[in-house]
């Protein structure tokens, strides 16, 4: 199997479509007003290195990263010492950066290829690793003709998602009409930190073989 997530694009944080802690308008008509989930750095980086530190030492290799795979793809962005693996104080930084900008929602655009050509019609769901708690909400999407996808949470009058570490889950057809495989679904291999400068470079495409 080749699987691959990649980015493309300009990025920057300005333009990106974040939706900060704020009350919008007036009168009843207003938007509510738009919190961001409860976050802990400290107990999201426990729970992380709990469930993915293998041999206990504190950081993540590209092989422990495969049980985190929304960290995985943030590697080259966060690996602040270029070690090739996140340590306990990287990963707590990023989540520190998160918690401080205080944004709500952020705006993702997605992507989904099979063997580098577009896959239309199929359902991304991002669900929130267990590590975030309750309060991250899942999010999803349907991909158009050009396989490309705007997420948002279910019920939100805004669209995007929360910053965190999520699972990706695609379900649909191929492009030979089968089901995709479980790998991609029920137990996937695939998914995305948002937030904090990720993902780095704008569209996240997931590419299927």
């Amino acid at each position: 199997m080749t699987q691959s997530t990649r980015v493309n694009g300009p990025w920057a944080l300005a333009a990106a479509g974040l939706i900060m802690v704020a009350v919008a308008g007036c009168g009843s008509s207003a938007p509510k007003r738009l919190v961001p989930p409860a976050l802990d750095p400290q107990a999201v980086m426990a729970a992380v290195m709990a469930a993915a530190d293998a041999d206990g030492n504190g950081s993540l290799d590209r092989q422990e990263l495969v049980r985190v795979p929304g960290l995985a793809g943030g590697l080259g962005l966060l690996d602040a010492d270029s070690s090739g693996s996140l340590s306990a104080a990287e990963i707590t930084a990023w989540l520190d950066a998160i918690k401080a900008s205080r944004v709500a929602i952020t705006s993702l655009a997605l992507q989904v290829t099979q063997k580098g050509k577009p896959l239309a019609d199929v359902v991304v769901k991002l669900v929130p690793e267990a590590c975030m708690g309750k309060e991250t909400m899942a999010a999803e999407g349907r991909t158009d003709a050009s396989g490309s996808a705007t997420v948002s949470i279910p019920g939100s009058p805004y669209p995007g998602v929360n910053c965190g570490i999520y699972r990706a889950e695609i379900t649909g057809t191929d492009s030979g009409g089968k089901p995709l495989p479980s790998r991609y679904n029920s137990e996937t291999v695939l998914g995305v930190a948002v937030g904090g400068l990720l993902p780095e470079n704008g569209t996240v495409v997931f590419d299927l073989d």
